[in-house]
């Protein structure tokens, strides 16, 4: 049996980047619940980087970390941990700018880690896309047949032996990000969540999901689209966030796809989703196609470090 303390409340921590006009009340939701929150921003512009310090100042217990640059979610994550882990915190529950967390989040994600018989990674939340009111969030499993297949459930009960989650609303180990050697900074964004999932679960860790922990989540730039009689969600993305993920894509199937066949099944799938959403649905499409493509290449011929070099 896990030995996770339910009444521990943990921090948290929230990563900004040109946070719009909404965010000050998405903090104070957090701070009503978490008795600390670091927020690391890396805002770019100074009207940004002034708002993010007025909003802070106004809170006592949230502190900032101010970036002078765009340093990416990987570092900004890795700044807000190990402030909390040499402060002697074992837990901590990220956010992004745009989540809003249910009350109750934090002792619901401790809840599930709490019966757990192995160590505890990560507890993801029970999300909804803001932007697909009345359509749960979907959870990756490994399936079959021959480990390399996969599904995606609706967590209706905890779900204790998930691939990954995503970095909003997730309660995370200290001890487990300071032996896996934190977050890759190097991925700067797109699957910095997955890749710290899936290192956690080769070394032993387990990666898992609170249904009672519910946080309204914006997924990037989703808008209905109608086609052929149905309607659709493209993702949106524009091509730098594009060529950005085609080339973490590319690493992490070098550094995980022998030991997680059943998550390179499912990024093929969903690769082959974003290059359709593209090519049917959305505008830029020879821009996105490119930068696709190059990201695709970029991920074969760049040297990507193994995880025993992320611990040194």
């Amino acid at each position: 049996m896990s030995s996770v303390i339910v009444d521990e409340v943990p921090a948290a921590i929230t990563v900004t980047y040109e946070p719009d006009a909404g965010w000050p009340e998405r903090l104070r939701a957090i701070l009503n619940i978490f008795p600390r929150c670091i927020v690391v921003d890396n805002s770019v512009t100074p009207e940004a980087r002034t708002f993010v310090r007025a909003t802070v100042a106004g809170f006592a217990t949230a502190e900032l970390i101010a970036n002078a640059d765009n340093l990416g979610l990987g570092r900004a994550l890795n700044q807000g941990c190990r402030a909390l882990h040499e402060g002697g915190y074992r837990w901590v529950v990220t956010f992004d700018q745009d989540s809003m967390p249910h009350p109750g989040i934090a002792a619901a994600l401790l809840d599930t880690a709490a019966i757990c018989a192995q160590p505890v990674a990560v507890v993801g939340a029970n999300w909804q896309d803001t932007s697909r009111p009345g359509h749960p969030s979907r959870h990756l499993r490994a399936g079959t047949p021959f480990g390399c297949g996969f599904r995606r459930v609706v967590a209706t009960h905890d779900l204790t032996d998930v691939l990954c989650v995503i970095t909003s609303g997730s309660l995370f180990s200290l001890k487990a990000w300071h032996e896996l050697g934190g977050f890759d900074e190097a991925l700067f964004l797109d699957l910095v969540d997955t890749d710290f999932c899936l290192r956690a679960r080769q070394a032993g860790w387990t990666v898992n999901v609170s249904t009672k922990a519910r946080l309204d989540h914006q997924r990037g730039n989703k808008h209905a689209v109608p086609f052929l009689g149905r309607t659709y969600f493209p993702a949106f993305m524009p091509p730098s966030r594009l060529r950005g993920l085609s080339r973490n894509r590319l690493l992490l199937f070098r550094r995980h796809g022998t030991s997680e066949p059943a998550w390179v099944t499912y990024e093929l799938v969903y690769a082959a989703k974003l290059l359709g959403d593209i090519l049917f649905l959305e505008k830029q499409k020879m821009a996105k196609l490119a930068a696709c493509f190059r990201g695709t290449g970029a991920g074969i011929f760049q040297d990507s470090p193994s995880a025993d070099r992320l611990k040194k």
